[in-house]
């Protein structure tokens, strides 16, 4: 089994693999044309010369990614693909200092496994900007946000220093 970024040959087979998720009502559908114009966001896992799992990690700026369109064919679940995806794609974050990664999904639990913790979706806005406002299921989303810190140190506020301090009121 190998991980790798995803190539614009990939494209069918992701499409496949989001596809028949989607039919299911647990992926957002996406467009062959959309994964090729973003096949840059993509890993894929291969077994022998065939594409049997894939992630996208998409970026919302320096500081915040999203794992979306994380799919296992059917007959390669339960084997520990998704989470070597995941600890790729957190990999990929934290090499580019990517602070956050953060996840809207029907299977929060796996999510926590793999180091993710609950969010509230509303903490989210570049989510609900981007995805949730258009959504047709808006009003009866079910879907759970979780959150992973990749640099912790990214995260701390930064100490003043002395000199740095407000003076103090007279």
């Amino acid at each position: 089994m190998r991980t790798r970024r995803a190539k614009i040959s990939d494209v069918a087979a992701i499409h496949s693999l989001v596809a028949h998720y989607a039919a299911q009502g647990l992926l957002l559908p996406r467009a062959a044309e959309e994964i090729r114009a973003h096949i840059g966001h993509f890993i894929v896992q291969e077994h022998g010369h065939r594409v049997v799992s894939c992630l996208s990690l998409e970026s919302y700026g320096a500081d915040l990614a999203e794992i979306r369109s994380i799919a296992v064919d059917a007959e390669n679940r339960r084997q520990g693909l998704g989470a070597r995806l995941i600890a790729f794609a957190l990999d990929q974050a934290r090499r580019r200092g990517i602070a956050r990664v953060f996840a809207v999904t029907h299977a929060p639990q796996f999510f926590e496994r793999q180091g993710f913790a609950a969010a509230a979706r509303q903490s989210l806005t570049e989510k609900i900007e981007r995805d949730c406002r258009t959504c047709p299921q808006q009003r009866n989303c079910k879907l759970v946000a979780v959150i992973a810190t990749v640099i912790p140190e990214r995260m701390m506020l930064p100490i003043l220093s002395e000199s740095a301090a407000p003076a103090p009121a007279c």
